[in-house]
């Protein structure tokens, strides 16, 4: 995985952008998913609220595929997508 932080993003518009990528073929996630934010941690009183700093990488990051059989041709595939996808959303291009 290569986690990716995206700037100035809201988690919606983070979640925009996975759909986004996604339907121009390249597998998307989030992996990073805070404890406070995991039910057993809920049920043990944890609130998220009292982790910003958590909540702030969770909404703004996804994991972008990397392995060893990438070609530089799906490599740049990949940055394109990224790119194109982000300013569609954040910034309404």
């Amino acid at each position: 995985l290569y986690a990716l932080r995206l700037k100035a993003c809201t988690e919606d518009q983070r979640d925009l952008i996975i759909e986004e990528i996604t339907q121009m073929g390249v597998a998307v996630n989030v992996h990073f998913i805070p404890m406070p934010m995991l039910t057993v941690f809920k049920n043990l009183g944890y609130k998220i609220e009292d982790y910003p700093v958590a909540y702030d990488n969770y909404s703004r990051e996804i994991s972008l595929p990397i392995y060893p059989q990438l070609t530089n041709e799906q490599v740049d595939f990949i940055c394109e997508t990224v790119i194109t996808s982000y300013k569609k959303v954040v910034l309404n291009d």
